[in-house]
């Protein structure tokens, strides 16, 4: 079938960015890496480079107005855009936010949406610069574009992944899919429990400290944030790198609060972990005999040690191994804007 002729629905968000991808550098010489990864990287400019990025927040289909408070929609909308640059191991520095708002959207709203937004700019030390405002004739739509930079030697990308190396995470994976879930009243918890999860979902935070530790070390081969779900992040190392995994379902790490839910509601908590999105923790694989150093790092800055969860493969695909040692290719894929969930 012409490509021309299908709807979006048939290809699925990434095949439409992959569509799209060639003859858009017209004079590249200064990119770095354009699209296809986290962030753009353009320079270097004195041994650092430029890290771009943007993202774009509509509502009902990224949040639900009466689901969440607008201070922290305006913190969320900053932090997923920080996570990108976190991704390729930078540090942001300059943020600017474009706003499309129904007329009837009340000024005490847009305010405590521009509150989230400045808190998470003092915490990370980004200044917000500017944007643009326009009229939306349904719902509010939310765009953030990130400025950022990195020492050109520390930049990871989502290739650079090898056979042998270790796939690892920077902390608990599932909490925010369950919040989703709670929001849309699709599952019920009590009352502390649910407030982590809804937390999780919606007060995300981006692990700069983290990436910065893991960028600074020169020992990661790749990297990229969860916001789309395990597989499907890892899915992206995998295309990137032409490489395959496997991911031992035992050592995905899941919050007391997750094993506690799921174990009264009697559901599998590791299917969150494997394909529910925006953790916003890091993905990233390093070869074996650095593993060991890295872990060093982190301890010595007491910040809690990356979880080794599998291992980069030659074959192409995603495997599970299950505690039996049995292996199945893992089907399940994280969140698509244009396919049925």
């Amino acid at each position: 079938m012409n490509q021309d002729k299908k709807n979006i629905e048939d290809v699925g968000e990434f095949g439409f960015i992959r569509s799209i991808m060639n003859d858009c550098l017209r004079s590249g010489g200064d990119v770095i890496q354009a699209i296809g990864d986290d962030c753009a990287v353009i320079g270097p400019y004195g041994g650092k480079v430029l890290l771009i990025t943007t993202d774009l927040l509509i509502e009902d289909v990224h949040f639900m107005m009466g689901k969440i408070a607008p201070v922290h929609l305006g913190e969320k909308a900053v932090a997923v855009n920080l996570s990108d640059i976190a991704a390729m191991g930078g540090k942001p520095r300059h943020l600017f936010v474009s706003l499309a708002v129904p007329s009837h959207m009340a000024m005490g709203v847009l305010r405590s949406l521009y509150d989230g937004m400045k808190e998470i700019c003092r915490r990370y030390r980004v200044n917000l610069l500017g944007g643009d405002t326009s009229s939306s004739p349904r719902g509010l739509f939310i765009n953030v574009t990130v400025v950022g930079e990195a020492a050109k030697d520390e930049v990871l990308y989502r290739k650079g992944a090898s056979p042998g190396d270790h796939i690892c995470v920077t902390g608990t994976l599932g909490d925010s899919a369950v919040g989703l879930k709670l929001l849309k009243g699709e599952l019920s918890a009590p009352r502390k429990l649910r407030q982590v999860f809804i937390d999780a979902q919606s007060r995300p935070a981006p692990q700069l400290k983290k990436a910065g530790l893991i960028a600074q070390s020169r020992l990661a081969t790749s990297m990229i944030d969860i916001s789309d779900g395990l597989v499907s992040d890892l899915d992206h190392i995998c295309g990137a790198s032409q490489v395959g995994a496997r991911i031992f379902r035992e050592r995905l790490p899941l919050s007391r609060e997750m094993r506690t839910l799921c174990r009264t509601k009697r559901i599998d908590p590791y299917s969150f972990a494997i394909s529910g999105g925006e953790d916003y923790q890091l993905l990233f694989t390093v070869p074996e005999r650095h593993v060991g150093e890295l872990n060093s790092l982190f301890r010595k800055k007491r910040i809690p040690v990356p979880v080794d969860i599998g291992e980069i493969t030659a074959v192409a695909g995603i495997a599970c191994v299950w505690p039996d040692g049995s292996e199945s290719e893992i089907r399940e894929k994280g969140f698509d804007h244009f396919r049925p969930s």
